[in-house]
């Protein structure tokens, strides 16, 4: 299993195969969830593998499964569920599956814990693509100071691609910043931006582990270098 390589290659789909997976196909994915080490120790996540019967939202792809992601208020609640559900996507993505990242998907058994979702399945369209058919910001816009890790946080997904993230490398230590508003009506509209920053947070993890670099997140460091404006310090990668 290779979580780095998808990072390179995915691509979210809208096509779904509506074949089921098979029974030892979801145990193995359940299995890798249970080992997905979270970005604070004690952060803590409910979720649940349902059918198409059991999807509400707008504009859902039809899909043979849907992962509805949940938890109770904790600290850095979302950020935390977007890194340990992008590994589920990179995990799927290594397997030969495919997913999409889904804002309005919610249980028809209302959750009121419920926080996202995504679609998965085998893909009916390319799921894969080049380097080049990523749309992405330059590393100048999302990062200041030099890592090699933060090629892969660029080419993280993230509502309206947006990537509303920014990295400032200080030494060995890696500050993180994100958005909490895009601004006007988009930002209105779309209020995932600390998803996105987890999601972001996922892909610095695995390729950290490629590496061979330690991924420690903290929330406590003081005297951090100022943002850009509109942006927040959030934790710090050692």
């Amino acid at each position: 299993m290779n979580l780095y390589e998808p990072i390179f290659t995915r691509k979210s789909i809208r096509k779904f195969d509506m074949t089921p997976l098979e029974s030892e196909t979801i145990k193995q994915i359940e299995t890798f969830i249970s080992g997905v080490t979270p970005l604070l120790p004690k952060a803590e996540f409910t979720h649940k593998i349902a059918g198409p019967e059991d999807a509400k939202g707008l504009a859902l792809p039809k899909a043979p499964h849907f992962m509805f992601i949940s938890g109770k208020e904790q600290t850095l609640r979302n950020i935390c569920a977007g890194f340990l559900f992008q590994h589920v996507e990179l995990y799927l993505y290594s397997t030969g599956f495919a997913t999409r990242w889904l804002g309005t998907v919610k249980d028809k058994q209302n959750n009121p814990n419920h926080i996202i979702g995504f679609a998965f399945g085998k893909p009916a369209e390319p799921a894969t693509r080049t380097l080049a058919e990523f749309q992405r910001k330059s590393l100048a816009e999302i990062a200041k100071g030099t890592d090699s890790r933060l090629e892969a946080v660029r080419l993280a997904p993230s509502g309206l691609n947006k990537q509303p993230w920014y990295f400032i490398v200080d030494g060995d230590a890696v500050h993180v910043y994100y958005q909490q508003s895009l601004g006007g009506l988009i930002g209105m509209m779309y209020k995932l931006t600390n998803i996105d920053l987890g999601i972001a947070l996922c892909h610095m993890a695995v390729a950290s582990e490629h590496e061979g670099k330690p991924f420690k997140f903290s929330i406590d460091k003081q005297n951090t270098p100022t943002p850009p404006k509109n942006f927040v310090y959030i934790g710090t990668v050692e």
